[in-house]
C-alpha cells in the first residue's frame, strides 16, 4: 500500500525540494577509537548494551560531526526492550530493594551478532554505530520504518539501518540473524543489487557489502540514498494537503473558513464498506497477524451511539453490523492466546489468524487503550438492556475489572509513580537458569499442567477440564510453521477453547462445577508460575505518552462503576491521580513559558534528555481531561490547558494568518495571502509530531493522521480541543471548567483549531477513510457538535449523577461535563426544592432528572 500511496502524493503534490543532494566530504583520518557510551544514557534499553563490545554512540551533534568529518556511514540499531529479537533484557533475581536487578545476557540480534566480536570489531572500524530506543525517539523510527515498508515492503523492530554521515539511508532491514548462528540458513538479497551475487545470509555480510558499496561507490551510494530520503519527504506531506492550503496551481490564496471542506458522514459510511471488506468472518479481527486495534474496534462500537444522524445516514443494519464486528472481535481476543489467564494484561499481537500463538511482550499502554474498549463494550451491553445498572457478571465485566487491577498493581506501576511502558517477551523458565526463552513465564507442557492441578494424573478429572477449556494438548498447542527453530517443542499456550457449557455436555457434570473446576486450576496454576518462574523483566521508563493513556482508562473506569464497586473505584482513581501528579512534579516545568517544551518525554532514574514529542502532550491531555470529568477537581483542567497552550506553540501548524477577530459588523475580511510553503512548515492545520528544529533537516517533520497501535495524535488533539473549547467558551465560561484567566476567546481558538486539525487532513481522508478512524470521530463532532452535560449542582450528590451522565455510556463523539453552580438555579435549589449541596438517594434521584444533556456547535 504506502508504494502506491507515494505514486500517488508525488502525482499530486507540488514538489518541494529538500535542496541539492550533499557532496561526499573528504575522507578524513580516523580520530581517537570509539568506546561504547551507552552507559551515559538515561534509557534502559540503550544502557542494557553497555557491555557489549560494539562501541554505541548516541545520536547527537559530536557523533554527526565526527561520522562527517571521518566520511564514515553510520550504523543505526532501532529497538525497544519489551521485544523478543531485539531485547537485552532484566534479570528479576530476588535480590534485596535496595539493589538494582543485574544485567543479563542479551537475546537474539544482541546475543547473536552485537555480542560477537567479529561483528563489533567490524561496525566500530567501518561505521559510527549509534543505537536508539524506539520510544524515547518515535520520530526518527517513523521515518525509518517507511523506508523499510518501501524498500523492503515490511517493517518491524530491531530495525537496523545503514545511513549516511548525515542520515541519509542506505539500506536497511529488521532482523538479520548472527554469523554462524542456526538462524542464519536464510539469505537476504540487498534492495537494488543487480550484480547475480550469491545472497548475504548474516548480519556481518550484509555490513560488508555495504562498506564495499560506501569505498567503491560513494557518490552512487550518497545519491540514491538522498533520492530515497526525497521520496520519503513526498510521503510524509500527510496531513498537509488540507482544503485550505492551495488552489491546486501552487499559488497562495486567502484562508478559509475552518468549517470548510468536504469531509461529512459520507466517509463513516465509506470507512465501515471497507473495513467490512478486510473483517475475517472465521476468526475475527482484521489480516494476519491479528493486531487488537483498539482505535478501529472503538469505532465500530461508536457507530452506535453516536448522533442519531450517524444511524439514519448509515443504516441501522451496517451500524448493528459494526457492532456485532467488534464484539466478536473482543471475545476473540478475550479468549484467545493474546491474553494471560492466569494473571492479566494483553500481549501486542497474534502471529496466527485465530489468536492463537502471541508475541508475548506486554505493552502497558495498548492495554490501557484496550481497557478503554472493553469498558465501551460492558457500557454498551447495559445501554442495550434499557440502560440497566452495571452488575459485576455482564459480558467483559471480568475483563474490564482485571485490566484495572493489572494496571494499578505492582507489575505496571513504577516504584517512584507513574506506570512503566511494558513486560518484555523473554524470561528465565526457573529460578537459576542461565538462558531466557520467549513465552517462558507463560506456556506449559502437559506434564507439569498436569502435576500442577491434577497432582501428576494425567486422567484427573480437574486436569483434564481444565485441559480441554484451555486447549492443553499432550504434544503442544503450538504448530511447527509457527515455530521454525524448535522454541515451543511440546509447549501450549493457554487459550479458551470451548465454553463451559459444550465441556458440560462432554463430561456430564453441571456448567457450574465446570467453572468451579476451571476456577480452582486457575489459582492453583498462577500460584506455581509465581512461585516457581522467574517473571519477565519490565521496561521501567514512565513515558508520558503511555501514563496519558492509563490515567484516561483508569479516570473512566473508576467513574462508571463507582455504584458497583466503589472500593476498586477508589483505587482506581487513587493511582491516575498519582500518575499525574508524578508527570507533574517530575517531568514538567511549570516556570517555563508556552514557547518552551517544558515537558520531558519520560522518566527513569531521572528525567531523560529527551524533550516530549507531540503525543505525549496529546494523550496526556487527554488523560488529564478524563481525569477531571471523573474528580471535579479544577487542577486538572487547570494544566491540561497550560499543556494545550504549550502543544500549539510547540507543534501546531497554524493556518496562517489567524481568522481576524470577530465583529457586530458585516463586512467582509480582505484576503491575506499565505506564507509559502516548505518541508517542515505547510500552513494547513493540524499538529507535527516534532517540534520545528532538529539535530538534522533529514529528520523529516511529519504529522500523524492515521491509527496504528494507538489513536493518532493529531485524532487525539482534535478531541482534546474539541473538549477545551466548549468548556472554555462563552457558553460554558464560568460554570465549571473554566479556569483563571480564561474566557470565551480561548474556547472559540480551541474550536478553531480543532476544525482546522481535522480539514487538515481532508485529502488523505477522502482517500482512505478506514486508515483514520479515530479523526473520522472528529468529524462526526465537527458536524454534529459537541456532546455536553450540564449538572447543577456541585455537591456529593451532583456529583454522582453527572459521573453516571458522562460515564455509564460508551464513548461516542467528544464530550464534556459542566457543573452549573447551584445558585444560577435560585439560591441553590432547583424546580423541585431539592438542595443540589446535600446528599442521599433522593436527593441524588432528584438531581438526575436535572441532568441536561445539549448539543453545541457544528451541527448542519
Amino acid at each position: 500500500m504506502m508504494r502506491a500511496q507515494l505514486e500517488q502524493r508525488q502525482q499530486r503534490q507540488q514538489t518541494t525540494s529538500l535542496g541539492q543532494s550533499p557532496a561526499p566530504a573528504s575522507r578524513g583520518s580516523s580520530g581517537p577509537s570509539l568506546r561504547n557510551h551507552a552507559a551515559e544514557s538515561d534509557n534502559p534499553y540503550v544502557r542494557l548494551h553497555a557491555e557489549t563490545p560494539v562501541a554505541w554512540q548516541m545520536l547527537d551533534d559530536a557523533t554527526l560531526a565526527r561520522a562527517t568529518a571521518e566520511n564514515k556511514p553510520i550504523f543505526m540499531h532501532i529497538g525497544f526492550l519489551a521485544d523478543h529479537r531485539a531485547c537485552c533484557h532484566l534479570s528479576l533475581l530476588r535480590l534485596p530493594a535496595n539493589h538494582r536487578p543485574r544485567f543479563v545476557v542479551c537475546h537474539l540480534t544482541t546475543q547473536d551478532s552485537f555480542s560477537n566480536p567479529a561483528v563489533a570489531a567490524f561496525l566500530n572500524d567501518a561505521f559510527i554505530p549509534v543505537i536508539v530506543d524506539r520510544e524515547e525517539r518515535p520520530d526518527l523510527d517513523t521515518i525509518y520504518q517507511n523506508y523499510s515498508e518501501a524498500v523492503n515492503a515490511t517493517g518491524g523492530w530491531p530495525l537496523n539501518l545503514f545511513l549516511t554521515p548525515d542520515l541519509y539511508p542506505i539500506f536497511g532491514g529488521t532482523y538479520w540473524p548472527g554469523p554462524g548462528t542456526e538462524h542464519s540458513a536464510a539469505g537476504t538479497t540487498l534492495a537494488g543489487d543487480n550484480s547475480g551475487e550469491e545472497s548475504y545470509n548474516d548480519f556481518l555480510a550484509i555490513a560488508k557489502k555495504i562498506h564495499t558499496f560506501w569505498v567503491e561507490q560513494e557518490d552512487r551510494c550518497r545519491r540514491e540514498a538522498f533520492e530515497m530520503l526525497h521520496k520519503l519527504q513526498d510521503f510524509a506531506q500527510e496531513g498537509t494537503f488540507g482544503a485550505a492550503n492551495d488552489d491546486g496551481t501552487g499559488a497562495p490564496v486567502a484562508p478559509t473558513s475552518p468549517d470548510a471542506g468536504d469531509l461529512d458522514l459520507d466517509q463513516l459510511d465509506d470507512a465501515l464498506t471497507r473495513i467490512s471488506s478486510m473483517f475475517d468472518p472465521v476468526d475475527y479481527g482484521f489480516g494476519t497477524p491479528k493486531f487488537p486495534n483498539p482505535a478501529r474496534l472503538s469505532f465500530l462500537l461508536r457507530l452506535a451511539h453516536f448522533p442519531s444522524e450517524v444511524r439514519d445516514f448509515i443504516g441501522a443494519k451496517e451500524v448493528d453490523k459494526a457492532t456485532a464486528m467488534a464484539i466478536g472481535t473482543l471475545r476473540r481476543i478475550r479468549d484467545g492466546g493474546l491474553r494471560d489467564h492466569l494473571g492479566a494484561g494483553f500481549m501486542r499481537f497474534s502471529v496466527t489468524s485465530n489468536w492463537s500463538m502471541p508475541h508475548f511482550e506486554k505493552m502497558v499502554g495498548e492495554n490501557a487503550l484496550l481497557l478503554g474498549v472493553f469498558l465501551d463494550a460492558w457500557l454498551g451491553n447495559a445501554a442495550a438492556a434499557d440502560g440497566r445498572e452495571l452488575r459485576l457478571d455482564d459480558e467483559f465485566a471480568d475483563v474490564v475489572l482485571e485490566l484495572a487491577d493489572y494496571l494499578t498493581g505492582p507489575v505496571a506501576r513504577a516504584q517512584k509513580g507513574g506506570f512503566v511502558t511494558s513486560e518484555v517477551a523473554d524470561s528465565f523458565y526457573r529460578k537459576g537458569d542461565r538462558h531466557m526463552r520467549e513465552g517462558a513465564y507463560y506456556t506449559w507442557t502437559r506434564r507439569e499442567f498436569d502435576q500442577v492441578v491434577g497432582a501428576g494424573a494425567s486422567d484427573d478429572h480437574a486436569s483434564s477440564v481444565a485441559a480441554a477449556y484451555w486447549n492443553v494438548l499432550e504434544d503442544g498447542n503450538v504448530s511447527q510453521d509457527q515455530d521454525p527453530f524448535d522454541e515451543f517443542i511440546n509447549q501450549n499456550v493457554l487459550s479458551v477453547n470451548v465454553d463451559a457449557a459444550d465441556l458440560s455436555k462432554q463430561f456430564g457434570v453441571p456448567a457450574s462445577e465446570i467453572k468451579r473446576l476451571v476456577s480452582i486450576a486457575r489459582e492453583k496454576l498462577r500460584a506455581h508460575r509465581e512461585r516457581e518462574r522467574v517473571r519477565p523483566g519490565r521496561d521501567e521508563k514512565v513515558v508520558v505518552g503511555a501514563n496519558g493513556m492509563v490515567i484516561a482508562a483508569l479516570s473512566r473506569t473508576a467513574a462508571a462503576i463507582r455504584a458497583a464497586d466503589p472500593e476498586r473505584a477508589d483505587r482506581y482513581l487513587h493511582a491516575a491521580r498519582e500518575a499525574a501528579t508524578f508527570i507533574k512534579e517530575n517531568l514538567w516545568d511549570g516556570t517555563a513559558g508556552t514557547a518552551d517544551n517544558a515537558l520531558r518525554r519520560f522518566f527513569w532514574d531521572r528525567p531523560s534528555q529527551t524533550r516530549a514529542f507531540a503525543d505525549d502532550y496529546a494523550f496526556l491531555i487527554d488523560g488529564l481531561l478524563d481525569l477531571h470529568t471523573a474528580t471535579f477537581e479544577q487542577a486538572w483542567l487547570d494544566w491540561a490547558k497550560q499543556l494545550q497552550d504549550a502543544q500549539t506553540a510547540l507543534f501546531y501548524d497554524p493556518a496562517s494568518p489567524p481568522p481576524p477577530p470577530t465583529t457586530t459588523t458585516t463586512s467582509t475580511p480582505t484576503p491575506t495571502t499565505r506564507p509559502s510553503t516548505s518541508p517542515r512548515h505547510a500552513h494547513s492545520g493540524g499538529f507535527y509530531s516534532t517540534e520545528s528544529a532538529t539535530l538534522s533537516p533529514t529528520i523529516l517533520r511529519l504529522k500523524s493522521g492515521m491509527d496504528k497501535s494507538a489513536p493518532s495524535t493529531n485524532a487525539v488533539s482534535a478531541s482534546n480541543l474539541f473538549r477545551l473549547g466548549t468548556l472554555f467558551s462563552s457558553f460554558g465560561s464560568g460554570s465549571g471548567g473554566a479556569g483563571a484567566g480564561a474566557g470565551a476567546g480561548d474556547g472559540e481558538r480551541y474550536l478553531a483549531q480543532a476544525r482546522e486539525t481535522v480539514n487538515a487532513f481532508e485529502a488523505e481522508i477522502l482517500q482512505y477513510p478506514w486508515l483514520f478512524v479515530s479523526l473520522l470521530n472528529a468529524v462526526v463532532t465537527a458536524r454534529l457538535g459537541v456532546r455536553r452535560v450540564v449538572v447543577v449542582g456541585r455537591g456529593e450528590a451532583g456529583q454522582e449523577a453527572a459521573r453516571e451522565a458522562v460515564w455509564r455510556r460508551p464513548r461516542a463523539e467528544a464530550g464534556v461535563l459542566v457543573v452549573e453552580d447551584a445558585g444560577a438555579a435560585g439560591a441553590g435549589e432547583g424546580a423541585d426544592g431539592l438542595s443540589a449541596e446535600t446528599g442521599g438517594e433522593e436527593e441524588l434521584e432528584g438531581l438526575r432528572g436535572k441532568v441536561e444533556e445539549m448539543t453545541i456547535g457544528g451541527r448542519s
